[in-house]
């Protein structure tokens, strides 16, 4: 059981809001930092500092972050696609596609968003790892699963599958997907 630092809570709240609202990066860090300082494991400051880090590319001290989410036991679909996220920056892909699988894990059917998310993570994982015969696989199976506006936007997306399996796409791209 996790005992609550109420003055951790406060700062981990006043990081949100300037990460959030302000987008003043540095404070918020300032905050995530003395919120960590009180209370190390701070779920929702990990979280947040994690995120923050992603978007600044940032990716070992991000791998850092969401490790330790995961040891710490939250192995939810976020915590499993960040992971799955960063070993891909790191060219370690089949660490990257075993998180991917624990993250669809982890998601229902009827999470459409999520499910997008999952295969475009997915779909440039194979590509990266010159897999093409297995992404297009993937990319028509994602077509069958998603609902239409989704299907349309991972069709714009991948048009070349079509043309050349031996395509091979950045993993930029997906970065804000998910």
């Amino acid at each position: 059981m996790q005992i609550i630092n109420f003055l951790a809570e406060k700062y981990y709240k006043i990081a949100y809001d300037t990460f959030f609202y302000i987008e003043d990066n540095k404070k918020a860090a300032k905050y995530i930092e003395q919120a960590l300082r009180l209370s190390p494991e701070h779920l929702k400051t990990l979280r947040l500092k994690g995120r923050m880090l992603l978007l600044e590319d940032r990716i070992k001290e991000a791998l850092d972050v969401w490790l330790k989410l995961w040891n710490l036991g939250e192995d939810d679909f976020e915590t499993a696609s960040k992971l799955a996220y960063c070993y891909a920056q790191k060219g370690d892909y089949p660490l990257a596609l075993e998180f991917c699988e624990k993250s669809a894990l982890r998601v229902s059917l009827d999470e459409r968003e999520k499910m997008y998310s999952l295969y475009r993570l997915k779909i440039d994982l194979l590509l990266s790892a010159k897999r093409p015969a297995s992404a297009f696989k993937l990319f028509k199976n994602a077509l069958k699963m998603l609902g239409s506006s989704y299907a349309r936007e991972l069709k714009n997306s991948y048009f070349f599958a079509s043309l050349s399996k031996e395509s091979v796409i950045s993993l930029k791209n997906v970065k804000r997907a998910f």
